[in-house]
């Protein structure tokens, strides 16, 4: 009898095990209540706890609200490298910065009950489990917002008199971190009549992360009257960029305006989503557009650069672009993509050095963080990935035939500066290097 109630009791044991969730096994949770969770890696070298502190469990919103998460460690910390909230499971917005508050826009979402998540990603790759809450909105939308809104592209402010126009650029900087409110306080003390935002709003662009990463007067939305932005590969996180058009009410993925006496051009430079071979409509647009411009001082800015030393690399997919723009003289290619400063040699279209060929820069260095260079390029006049001196904004002062360029850190030098003649589409390619003349 004994050994037929042993043999039960086995049986009952197993197949207890068997049925018990995998995660169980490796990742516990014992959370006090749907709030916080703990959660630990398969080393068990720590636990993590991730609460939602605010709001309570069940809170009804009538207006924006403010939500706040935290995560405790026990054990060996590796560290938080961000929080993840997410409603009814689907992506809301990245976190990178204690304390891990932001703003919900609640009239985003149609009136009901939901569910907001939360959870760390630590710096060893773990992904924690989620603590959740059960949320209300009662906003009164009750069918999806819609902007319908037009875009038009700002020429800027007017300078002073006898005063150049200035203009701003600087991008990969909206994640909310401190040194994003850095590089924007240094935009500001240039007094700039015209900023260009180089993309990416992280970490996917969501309008949740416009609201919050973008657009408080602490950032780059204090700027927004006179921005003329370019889309993001971040701007894209989520598979499209509803946000990114959201925010700056349908901005087309390519336009052109006219500031300052220089032609502007922005493109989408993302080929993963739009075409931009010589049989696209991209292509075609700016072919059109350039053939159309008198002007010999002209600036096309994009995210991705063509060609790059950083760890993001150059994009051998624009080549047809690039040989378009060299081929109508255009004065400045402006990208980011990569998070540090370069500024190449004025090249043609085959890439090689001519003085009246067209200057790139890349100003990935707006805030969100910094890569390294990952090799060199004697085409390369100057480039710095020095943390946190490579953080900072690049400022050209526009005249009507050159442009006088300085590039400046948030710790205070000018790191690059010089100047570049524009050229018009008559002047020919000439077969040798003439130095810059710098200012």
């Amino acid at each position: 009898m004994k050994a037929i109630y042993r043999y039960f009791l086995i049986a009952f044991l197993v197949l207890a095990l068997i049925s018990a969730p995998l995660s169980n096994l490796v990742q516990p949770v014992a959370a006090a209540s749907a709030a916080c969770v703990d959660s630990a890696p398969v080393s068990a070298a720590y636990t993590a706890t991730v609460c939602i502190t605010s709001p309570a469990d069940g809170v009804t919103f009538t207006g924006n609200g403010t939500i706040t998460a935290t995560v405790s460690v026990t054990g060996t910390n590796p560290g938080v490298a961000r929080m993840v909230f997410y409603l009814n499971g689907v992506y809301v917005l990245t976190d990178f910065y204690p304390p891990f508050t932001f703003t919900l826009p609640t009239n985003k979402w149609v009136d009901g009950t939901y569910t907001l998540s939360a959870e760390a990603n630590m710096k060893d790759a773990f992904v924690t489990s989620q603590a959740n809450i059960s949320v209300i909105f009662n906003t009164g939308t009750i069918t999806p917002l819609v902007n319908n809104n037009v875009f038009v592209p700002t020429s800027g402010t007017t300078p002073a008199s006898g005063q150049p126009f200035i203009l701003a650029a600087a991008g990969d900087g909206a994640g909310g971190e401190p040194n994003a409110a850095t590089v924007t306080n240094l935009i500001s003390s240039m007094n700039p009549n015209l900023l260009l935002y180089i993309g990416d709003v992280y970490q996917s662009g969501t309008a949740t992360e416009f609201i919050n990463w973008y657009a408080p007067s602490t950032y780059f939305g204090r700027f927004k009257s006179i921005t003329d932005p370019t889309v993001g590969n971040h701007d894209f996180g989520t598979g499209d960029d509803a946000g990114y058009k959201d925010f700056w009410d349908n901005v087309p993925d390519y336009y052109s305006f006219n500031a300052g006496g220089w032609h502007f051009i922005s493109l989408n430079s993302y080929s993963q989503y739009i075409d931009v071979d010589p049989t696209s409509a991209e292509y075609q647009w700016l072919q059109v557009d350039l053939a159309a411009n008198s002007n010999p001082c002209t600036i096309v800015y994009y995210h991705h650069p063509y060609l790059s030393i950083g760890q993001e690399g150059g994009r051998a997919d624009l080549v047809d672009i690039w040989k378009l723009l060299t081929q109508n003289k255009v004065t400045l290619v402006i990208n980011g993509h990569d998070h540090e400063y370069q500024r190449w040699l004025p090249l043609d279209g085959n890439g090689n050095v001519n003085p009246s060929g067209t200057t790139q820069f890349i100003i990935g260095t707006g805030g969100h963080s910094l890569q390294t260079l990952a090799t060199t390029d004697s085409r390369v006049a100057f480039a710095s990935d020095a943390n946190p001196l490579a953080y900072g904004a690049l400022k050209l002062a526009l005249y009507p035939d050159h442009a006088v360029f300085d590039y400046m850190s948030i710790t205070g030098p000018v790191l690059d500066s010089g100047s570049i003649q524009c050229f018009s589409k008559t002047t020919p390619t000439l077969s040798i290097y003439l130095p810059l003349l710098f200012h």
